[in-house]
């Protein structure tokens, strides 16, 4: 008696495409086929946190996050405790060489404890060192009033400074130091927010100086008592935009500005300033 030859299986059955690091790829799992620069693309345009879970995948997107673009995000999606997003953000630039394309962490929030805020602090300083950061390109951070202290603003971390590589910056809510580096430089900041900072009116030209290719500047509630009057100088700028500038009582001049074209005010009753 003849035996009857087993079926030939499908061929899509026996042979199962592999990935280029040799692993399976089942026939749904389109994406893990695409090169490497838009893998890279796709997983820079997640959440913070669903970005580094990405080498969980497989062996296939291990090695992609470290090599693709780096955007923080300090959102409650990356950890709703808010203190232990300051460990959790440290961890990110600790694993992730760079570049990152932009640092964007708002109400950022130190423990009213003063030992926990200083080891808080040192962490926050750090960031703004660490190689991950050396081009950035978009900063927008934002402080929480010192717990410790009440309606005392947070100052801004001086590594802030050496962020050369920014393309826009915004920063809220802190006190920027009396005195800055002479050799600051911003060479590529084309766009700059300021609200509610307090900063004295030597630093702000400082800043303003160190901004060669400045084309937008936006000022709301710089709040500091000795900043009643500030001088705009700059020979890039084309607007400036002010709403309520001055918490109080104060001025702002423009002393020289060869290439603003627009310049936009608060609308009456919003605030005391004075505009010349």
């Amino acid at each position: 008696m003849k035996r009857k030859k087993k079926a030939a299986e499908p061929a899509a059955k026996r042979r199962r495409p592999r990935g280029r690091d040799g692993e399976l790829v089942g026939d749904g799992d389109l994406i893990s086929k695409l090169p490497d620069d838009i893998l890279g693309t796709i997983i820079s345009l997640l959440p913070t946190k669903d970005g580094a879970r990405t080498p969980a995948i497989s062996r296939r997107w291990r090695p992609l996050w470290r090599s693709s673009p780096l955007n923080i995000d300090g959102a409650l999606s990356l950890c709703s405790n808010a203190y232990k997003r300051f460990s959790v953000v440290s961890r990110i630039l600790a694993d992730h060489p760079g570049p990152a394309r932009r640092f964007r962490f708002h109400h950022i929030r130190l423990h009213k404890d003063k030992k926990r805020h200083a080891e808080e602090a040192a962490q926050v300083e750090n960031w703004f060192h660490s190689r991950a950061l050396d081009k950035l390109r978009e900063l927008d951070i934002s402080f929480e009033f010192l717990g410790y202290e009440p309606r005392k603003l947070y100052p801004l971390p001086p590594s802030v400074f050496r962020l050369a590589s920014l393309l826009v910056a915004t920063i809220s809510f802190c006190e920027f130091p009396n005195q800055i580096v002479p050799s600051m430089s911003f060479p590529t900041l084309k766009q700059l927010t300021l609200f509610r900072v307090f900063i004295c009116e030597d630093v702000f030209r400082g800043v303003l100086s160190a901004c060669n290719v400045l084309e937008s500047l936006e000022l709301e509630d710089i709040c500091d008592a000795n900043c009643s009057r500030l001088g705009i100088s700059s020979k890039s700028l084309r607007s400036v935009s002010l709403c309520a500038c001055f918490s109080g009582k104060g001025e702002l001049f423009i002393e020289d500005a060869p290439l603003l074209e627009r310049l936009l005010l608060p609308c009456p009753g919003a605030g005391g300033d004075t505009v010349g």
